[in-house]
């Protein structure tokens, strides 16, 4: 997704940052720049987008359906012999745990194959032969290589049951090869046992099993029907209070232990031992990995009848009649009118109520006819748009000639129509209930969490936020490609005629007097022909020439002047009353016009209906022809100006609330009872009316623009072939009035697409990216002052390290062991660079994160305050060597990620 410049700096963003470039750009100089910046986009993920969007489409889903059901008829899956078959999956599995494939089978293959415990509690098969399709081999072999807790969770995730053997067999043996590692890893990493530990950890040894089964059936667990994720983790619970603590959480108390501060200068100076840390904040039930990725996939959604979807949908239903309360009022004034006019003039011998009835259920069901096939049509433009995209999306970037530009252009009006009518609506939906869940698990990260249903439901609040923030970025897809293909259009558009008038305004005007040359200009800018799209050249300031003429023609001895006043240099021309009257009336006929023709079919499709009921029998077959009646005609006159004036006072407040956002101003709403400030929701729904309505006609603009440009190079060509017959140089041939208004028309549009695609349109997408980074910071920072723990701390144990140097013979030359380890840390690249910047503002930031005395969300927020370039690359640096170093393998996932963030700083700020 390219950077928008500021608004009116497009055309200088592109033309005059160009590294190597001191002159203006030359066409084949502009080609090659913005290949260079194309040659890393790809159409792949295009096609993946559409792809995957295609197969959410219920038709593709129903095609899907069918498709998999008569090739199963067609081609079934082949019947394998159970033994077989087990014996081969047992042949390639590390463990060759038959147990567990016979479990992996049932879950997979469901009543396909059937299990029974013998007597020594093992699981049984009965064989015999049974269809496997590859798919389900490629489900069994996944869920093989699980462990059986995993495979425990995958069973109550299907809403099957255990099979029964499946405690005794599998899962017991796998708590206590859990409890064994656990042991071990706490002995090697030398933590401290509470006595209550100790104490069940001989007792444990003395009968493991008997003491997992008695775990399990004090927490609920006396079979494999009363298996729950909830009991598990009471069962983890009292495992790690009464024998040893999970793997996972032994890790993070880990980094509560001693640490080694590596700023040794010499090797004589010792090590420095930090001070013990806190141990993290913890619950007394603890969410190891395994249970946090059950939750999270709980959480994914992807049911159709999933909690969250139906809530979901509600939230969208609530949001359409928030937004479109204007159309509402204005159908139910129509309704309660026209009920009002069919009881004053009823059709002759027709009761009143009668009269009101039979017109309110017609006029209801006209409107839900209409609008319910509006919106069937537009979901099939929609759907026939995704394979138009696709297809236009596949041409080369790289090139630019004509035919690119036709593939550019096609792709363009199918992305605008998209967005048009539901990719800002996508994007609006998804950014609210974004904003929604972030507020819900900000104020749960900052309450104590104490039972298990907390914990559990706070784990689900974080997968829904993870989800959340997928889907805007889903929905942003096309939004993003519709913004790429406008700036690189609006890009080349700029440069493609460049180098031609570069020499016209050097061959004509350049050592032309500036008085004469600022009054031609004044008198070609009032000529009709130079009003574009309603906008013409503001002439009144003597220096208006300045703000209009691209600055590659006129060299500014105030370039920052130029960017302030660039806005003002195109004005809106002034239409008479009578003008916006005459469009006032061709709109209210336009409208009438369709809706007659749209009331007649609609008639007409019910006396279809009622011949048909009739079985064509004593019917008159005479279709229904156009009537204007009068109570219809007064209702829709009435309500046309009704909506016409609702929707300009619409607008005025939206752009009035766009200004203060744009401002970075609060703004308040009515309610009930008194006001309230306006929440990011609201203010995106702001944004988005208006961005709505701009979109259209800026590709309008643009695609004339391109017509304009193509028309401007043409003159040009012939010019220079006329000039060059006639012995007068390059552009000889052309007078100075028709080479002004060729250089004013291509700096009008150039002004007019700078307006436009800085307008509300690139603004929403800002704000929408802003307000959802804020959120993920806001939520980092809350959940990062939850722990108590220092998430990086790039320092390793004594041990550790000395585990990592080389042992020497004892001797004259023998060097102690801090003088070795300082050696080693002198020999490191990130630690010899950190030496040389310690006393910098980017040093000190390393040496605290070392010691965990700065917090990850700490550490991007200092990043983020950083005002100097330098600083930025030498943490850029320190990064890059740190992540080649073995020492720091267990923060890999923390440095990257400030190496991402540094980069993009650098990128956006400084480029």
């Amino acid at each position: 997704m390219p950077h928008l410049p500021p608004l009116g700096q497009v055309s200088g963003h592109h033309s005059n940052n160009l590294p190597g470039t001191s002159s203006p750009l030359s066409r084949y100089e502009a080609d090659k720049h913005t290949t260079g910046i194309l040659k890393k986009k790809s159409t792949a993920p295009t096609f993946q987008e559409v792809d995957r969007i295609e197969a959410k489409l219920w038709h593709n889903r129903l095609i899907r359906f069918c498709k998999k059901r008569i090739k199963r008829i067609v081609h079934p899956p082949p019947f394998i012999k159970i033994r077989d078959l087990v014996d081969d999956l047992t042949e390639n599995s590390p463990d060759k745990d038959v147990q567990k494939v016979l479990a992996a089978l049932k879950l997979h293959t469901g009543q396909a194959i059937k299990l029974h415990q013998s007597v020594d509690g093992k699981l049984g098969f009965t064989d015999g032969k049974i269809p496997v399709s590859t798919k389900t081999m490629e489900a069994v072999s996944n869920s093989i290589k699980r462990n059986g807790m995993e495979m425990a969770y995958e069973y109550r995730r299907k809403g099957e049951k255990l099979p029964a053997g499946y405690l005794q067999q599998i899962l017991i043996p796998h708590i206590h090869q859990e409890i064994l590692q656990a042991i071990r890893y706490e002995e090697s990493s030398q933590l401290s046992s509470i006595q209550k530990q100790i104490h069940g950890r001989q007792q444990y040894y003395e009968n493991p099993e008997k003491c997992i089964k008695d775990f399990l059936e004090k927490s609920g667990i006396n079979n494999e029907k009363s298996f729950t994720f909830e009991r598990m983790i009471e069962i983890k619970k009292e495992i790690r209070n009464n024998i040893v603590k999970s793997i996972d959480e032994q890790a993070l108390l880990t980094h509560s232990k001693t640490l080694i501060d590596n700023k040794a200068t010499n090797e004589n100076q010792p090590l420095v031992t930090i001070p013990k840390l806190p141990e993290p904040g913890k619950t007394d039930h603890f969410i190891e990995k395994e249970d946090s990725r059950h939750i999270r996939k709980l959480s994914s959604n992807k049911r159709f009848f999933a909690k969250t979807h139906i809530k979901d949908i509600g939230n969208r239903i609530k949001r359409n009649v928030l937004r479109n309360k204007r159309n509402q009022m204005i159908i139910i004034a129509a309704l309660t009118a026209g009920s009002i006019i069919s009881a004053i003039i009823p059709p002759a011998g027709m009761a009143i109520g009668i009269a009101v009835t039979i017109g309110l259920v017609i006029d209801i069901s006209y409107i839900s006819f209409w609008s319910g096939s509006t919106a069937l049509w537009r979901r099939v433009r929609l759907t026939r748009g995704l394979k138009k995209i696709k297809k236009y999306a596949n041409f080369d970037y790289t090139r630019f000639d004509q035919a690119s530009d036709k593939a550019r252009k096609k792709l363009i009006q199918k992305l605008q129509y998209r967005c048009k009518h539901k990719t800002f609506t996508q994007i609006y939906n998804a950014y609210a209930e974004l904003e929604k869940q972030a507020i819900r698990l900000k104020e749960m990260a900052a309450k104590e969490i104490k039972t298990l249903p907390e914990s559990i439901a706070f784990e689900k609040e974080k997968a829904c936020y993870r989800e959340r923030r997928k889907k805007l970025k889903s929905n942003l897809f096309f939004f993003d490609k519709l913004i790429e293909n406008l700036i690189i259009s609006r890009v080349i558009l700029e440069n493609r005629n460049i180098k031609d008038l570069q020499k016209l305004w050097t061959e004509k005007f350049e050592t032309m007097n500036p008085i004469k040359r600022q009054v031609l200009f004044k008198s070609i800018s009032r000529n009709k022909k130079l009003i574009i799209h309603g906008h013409k050249i503001k002439t009144k300031n003597s220096n208006w020439m300045k703000h209009i003429i691209p600055n590659w023609l006129i060299r500014l001895d105030n370039p920052v002047q130029k960017e302030k006043q660039v806005n003002s240099a195109l004005e809106s021309t002034k239409i008479s009353k009578s003008f916006q009257s005459a469009g006032v009336m061709k709109e209210l006929a336009q409208k009438l016009f369709y809706r007659q023709i749209k009331k007649t079919i609609y008639s007409n499709l019910l006396r279809v209906l009622y011949i048909a009921g009739r079985g064509f029998r004593n019917v008159n077959v005479t279709p229904v022809f156009p009537k204007l009646t009068i109570d219809g005609g007064i209702c829709f006159v009435s309500c046309f100006f009704a909506e016409m004036a609702a929707d300009y006072k619409n607008t005025k407040i939206n752009e009035k609330r766009m200004n203060k956002i744009g401002k970075g101003e609060e703004d308040s709403t009515k309610q009930l009872f008194g006001k309230r400030v306006r929440t990011g929701r609201e203010e995106i729904a702001t944004l988005r009316a208006l961005a709505k309505g701009q979109v259209e006609p800026m590709v309008d603009h643009l695609l004339e623009s391109i017509k304009s440009m193509e028309k401007t190079g043409e003159i040009l060509k012939d010019s220079k072939k006329r000039s060059k017959a006639l012995g007068k140089g390059q552009f000889g041939a052309m007078s100075d009035e028709d080479a002004a208004v060729i250089i004013l028309e291509h700096a009008a549009w150039q002004q007019l697409l700078d307006k436009e695609i800085n307008s509300t349109f690139s603004i929403f997408h800002n704000l929408i990216q802003e307000k959802s980074s804020d959120w993920n910071r806001e939520i980092t920072r809350t959940l990062m002052a939850g722990s108590k723990q220092a998430i990086l701390v790039s320092t390793v144990p004594d041990e550790h390290i000395r585990r990592h140097v080389p042992q020497t013979h004892q001797g004259a030359g023998a060097q102690k062991p801090h003088q070795q380890t300082a050696g080693m840390v002198q020999q490191l690249q990130s630690e010899k660079f950190l030496q040389s910047i310690r006393n910098r503002i980017s040093g000190k930031l390393i040496q605290r994160l070392r010691r965990g005395e700065i917090s990850e969300a700490e550490l991007i927020q200092e990043i983020a305050s950083l005002n100097n370039r330098d600083e930025l690359i030498a943490l850029q640096y320190w990064v890059s060597k740190a992540l080649e170093e073995k020492i720091y393998q267990q923060h890999e996932d923390t440095l990257k990620k400030c190496q991402r963030i540094i980069n993009y700083i650098i990128n956006n700020k400084y480029h």
